[in-house]
């Protein structure tokens, strides 16, 4: 089959600090527009079982809560301002947890069932890591925040039912582990997965891919959590159960949401499901206590926005751009030269496309890799498809040993000041510049002139 051949061969060409599973999917449906019909199913199929776990979230409540929740789930999660009208892996990564949730919601309780829930809650991991902290939340309420006393939570941290969670949890990501190190890549998908993911944490910071905890302010922010959830232990028997469940959510998922410090919107997709449970709370709150919790959270909101300015996606020009597009207004071709560097990667593309064979291979040195889906090609330098991954990384003997030994027929080099000596004395060497953009030049080998 066509599709699970090149889920194959993207799965073991691509680099970035996630594991596999949205790359994989990416293969099955390659397509923006296959792509987005699929997240379109997902969200309708998610948005089914948020539904299911609502009911029993505010079960003996008003329905109207149930709804309010499940309403404030469908427009968080499609807003444009946070979505990005892409596929994020935030979006595609919690759905597992709902289900997750679900499982042991809706049935007596049983280390099976447990297992089956952490399982299902794995697969959350294998689009972004920061969904662990999601899975602690939810394990910290199941297992000790609901108990009368420590001593008897920390004992059923010590029963079978928390040990089949977990083990669930670790083992989808754990068998990936198992693949790569069989396929002869573990070494690789270790350091982009573990220690990659670390480096990554601390880059915003510190303008570096050194894991720094101190100065990218991590600590910081693991101390202000430890002092939330310690809070919320301690006033758990003066508080509504949904509140305790939705608070600690929201606190564990926010710290997972701010690991990289980075204003990206999307990253608050990671909160959706928490808030979404939290916010019709605050019409069943009625004790100090609780009110308390919610001044620590809308306290902790306003500092986190101060702090790391979030900031929204501009989406409504895309519509109007669309709007103007399908009325005729603009032709197809200005609707797409709207978009950042469409109108070099289009130009490039369609150059390469008229003159390389089926077999033909290329190298882009840039940070936008547009033109190798366009082309629909591999570069050739490897498995780091743009520039910052090889710098960051250190990577650029491993990308000159791969174009050495495969000589791309072209190489596109995209002006970012982005300094490669070896590549351009190959290019200086081997090829010759046949076409310019304002910002990016193709060079073709020379042989084939």
């Amino acid at each position: 089959m066509n599709w699970v051949k090149r889920v194959h061969k993207w799965g073991n060409a691509m680099f970035d600090h996630k594991p596999p599973l949205i790359y994989i999917l990416a293969g099955i449906f390659p397509t923006i527009a296959t792509f987005r019909t699929m997240l379109v199913v997902m969200m309708l199929i998610h948005t089914v079982l948020f539904w299911k776990l609502v009911n029993l979230f505010w079960a003996g409540k008003s329905k109207i809560y149930a709804y309010l929740s499940s309403g404030l789930f469908v427009i968080l999660s499609t807003l444009p301002t946070f979505e990005g009208l892409i596929v994020n892996a935030e979006l595609l990564m919690m759905m597992p947890i709902t289900l997750s949730l679900l499982i042991v919601w809706s049935g007596p309780i049983a280390w099976r069932r447990y297992l089956i829930a952490g399982l299902v809650a794995g697969v959350g991991w294998l689009y972004k890591i920061p969904v662990v902290f999601d899975f602690v939340a939810i394990a910290l309420y199941l297992f000790v925040f609901r108990e009368k006393t420590l001593k008897a939570g920390l004992m059923k941290m010590l029963s079978g039912s928390f040990f089949a969670f977990v083990g669930g949890f670790i083992t989808p990501l754990l068998l990936t582990f198992v693949y790569y190190f069989l396929k002869g890549d573990g070494v690789d998908y270790l350091g982009t997965v573990l220690t990659m993911n670390l480096g990554y944490i601390s880059s915003w910071s510190t303008s570096s891919y050194a894991f720094n905890p101190f100065q990218s302010g991590l600590l910081v922010r693991a101390m202000l959590l430890a002092v939330f959830v310690l809070s919320i232990y301690g006033l758990r028997k003066k508080l509504d159960k949904r509140l305790t469940l939705a608070a600690l959510w929201c606190g564990w998922s926010l710290f997972g949401a701010l690991l990289s410090f980075r204003p990206y919107p999307h990253y608050l997709q990671e909160l959706v499901l928490a808030v979404s449970l939290l916010l019709p709370t605050l019409f069943t709150t009625r004790t100090i206590w609780g009110w308390s919790v919610w001044a620590m959270l809308i306290g902790g909101g306003i500092v986190t926005q101060q702090n790391v300015k979030f900031w929204g996606y501009p989406t409504l020009n895309v519509y109007r751009d669309f709007l103007e597009m399908t009325t005729g207004r603009i032709s197809k071709i200005q609707y797409r030269e709207r978009f950042d560097n469409t109108k070099r990667n289009y130009l490039i593309a369609s150059y390469l496309n008229e003159r390389l064979s089926p077999s033909d291979e290329i190298f882009v040195w840039g940070s936008d890799p547009t033109v190798y889906n366009l082309t629909r090609r591999l570069p050739t330098g490897g498995r780091y498809i743009v520039s910052f991954h090889v710098k960051d990384l250190g990577k650029y003997d491993y990308v000159m040993e791969n174009l050495r030994e495969n000589v791309p027929k072209a190489i596109v080099v995209i002006a970012e000041n982005n300094e490669f000596a070896e590549l351009e004395l190959m290019i200086q060497s081997r090829y010759i510049e046949v076409l310019r953009t304002n910002d990016a030049v193709v060079y073709w080998r020379l042989q084939e002139i």
